[in-house]
């Protein structure tokens, strides 16, 4: 089962992979996002504000956006910067992938592989969510 996530990204250990695979693809945001990349985007109205970090590989792009960050203090809608749960998203191209079919080996071809495998690796440096632990997915 972790030859696709070999294939993938081969700096992965199994670890990671079985931490990608198990997660509910919600994470803690990071400590200082903007240090890790990370712009934060509030475009108002009733859009959510998200986290971006963008991904690069020739002409070619991707990004992992930290949707709807949730201040862990209060449950409400996160401001920049504070502590918050967020849902972990990948975007290669004009897709996004599902979380369910990151680790695919066939879900990119190409350049685009490239940019799911630099996804994959910045994903195992954030604080992936199991659902059984997430205060979301078990509430």
């Amino acid at each position: 089962m972790t030859e696709p996530a070999a294939h993938l990204a081969p700096t992965l250990s199994l670890e990671d992979v079985n931490r990608i695979r198990t997660s509910c693809a919600h994470v803690n945001v990071p400590d200082s996002p903007a240090m890790r990349g990370y712009r934060y985007v509030d475009v108002g109205g009733g859009a959510a504000p998200f986290y971006l970090r963008r991904l690069s590989a020739g002409t070619h792009t991707g990004a992992i956006t930290l949707t709807a960050p949730i201040e862990l203090s209060s449950g409400d809608e996160a401001e920049r910067g504070a502590p918050a749960l967020a849902r972990a998203a990948v975007n290669i191209g004009f897709a996004t992938i599902p979380w369910s079919s990151l680790l695919d080996h066939d879900v990119c071809q190409g350049v685009m592989s490239v940019l799911l495998s630099e996804a994959l690796v910045e994903l195992t440096q954030l604080d992936l969510m199991e659902a059984s632990e997430c205060p979301i997915c078990s509430a």
